[in-house]
């Protein structure tokens, strides 16, 4: 498992804890005040195997990759989301409002070898893309693999960062034994054709394999809607969606529509941070939701479905394009809002 995934450690934690020391101390030993941040007093896991033993209820781990975007000719840096959500993540103040035991960090899937090799390769070039979709398929075997280390401990992992082609992966994990239903807050279907492995088609390849049922999308834009997908969602009842617009500021009602439509006591939740309007992300793009809606939404789902999601995946957040600050808090605010 290490070879694959990067642990989180005490060292690690220590880059992340502020040296704010009392100014009146010359020498700098004390701290300002007595006040905590996340960064020292969340849990972590420096064994893999041993996570039947933590204490959290949520795993958190990072995928910082954006291979299948690049397979998918799209924009790069959701790669550096990770970063910059544990910078204000672990900045967050321990409180008795704000209590960081429900969280674990466990650490990021390994892929400083593939994005090396993902950098030497044009996507316009047909060959090199298919290089890239391989890429991604070998991806797949890693985040297969630490999701379902962290279910079988009984947790609930929260996926940060990445391409949306690790949807797959995650409900491969889920959905292996029997498939599970899915809804995905998100500007795009990511329907494409279930042929190579890039960030646009895999709910796709989750359908044809047999892992994932149900799936219902919230935040379409129907600009975007090719034929094919239009008819893929025709034939099968199992796929519905609410475009764009249709919200009107209730997150409540969008809620129940959605889990109307899949089995809510067994189901994964996506967000693709491209469905913010103006978020520095893969797809950015000037029509979409507030941010705050789509915080109301998570909430609403969360609240409304009988039970949990089985993982919580948030994606394609791009921080190059916009400032880091403002994306690392946007997704730190949005897994700090889960009970």
């Amino acid at each position: 498992m290490s070879k694959h995934f990067t642990l989180f450690t005490d060292t690690d934690r220590e880059g992340f804890i502020s040296k704010r020391y009392d100014l009146n101390d010359v020498d700098a030993f004390e701290s300002e005040n007595d006040a905590i941040s996340f960064s020292q007093s969340i849990e972590i896991c420096e064994d893999v195997e041993g996570l039947s033993s933590v204490k959290a209820k949520y795993i958190l781990i990072g995928i910082p990759e954006d291979v299948g975007v690049r397979a998918n000719m799209g924009r790069v840096g959701a790669s550096e989301a990770w970063e910059v959500f544990l910078k204000s993540f672990l900045g967050m103040q321990q409180t008795s409002l704000n209590d960081a035991s429900r969280f674990c960090v466990l650490g990021n899937v390994f892929t400083e070898d593939i994005m090396q090799q993902a950098e030497r390769l044009n996507s316009s070039v047909h060959k090199e893309r298919k290089q890239l979709s391989d890429l991604v398929s070998l991806l797949d075997q890693r985040v297969s693999e630490i999701a379902t280390k962290i279910m079988e401990a009984g947790k609930l992992p929260i996926v940060i960062g990445g391409g949306h082609n690790n949807s797959y992966p995650l409900l491969r994990s889920c959905g292996y034994s029997e498939p599970i239903d899915c809804i995905n807050i998100d500007a795009h279907t990511d329907l494409r054709a279930a042929k190579g492995r890039h960030s646009g088609n895999g709910f796709n390849h989750a359908i044809h394999d047999g892992y994932l049922k149900s799936y219902y999308i919230l935040g379409i834009q129907e600009n975007y809607l090719s034929q094919p997908m239009l008819d893929l969602i025709d034939s099968n009842l199992n796929i519905n969606y609410s475009p764009h617009g249709s919200i009107n500021g209730l997150a409540d009602s969008a809620a129940q529509v959605a889990l109307q439509h899949i089995d809510s006591t067994s189901f994964s939740l996506e967000l693709d941070m491209d469905v913010v309007a103006n978020f520095p992300s893969s797809a950015q793009s000037p029509v979409g939701y507030t941010f705050q809606e789509v915080r109301s939404l998570m909430r609403e789902i969360i609240k409304q479905a009988s039970s949990f999601p089985k993982y919580i995946h948030i994606c394609e957040a791009a921080p190059k394009y916009g400032y880091e600050n403002e994306v690392g808090k946007a997704l730190a605010a949005l897994v700090n809002d889960l009970p």
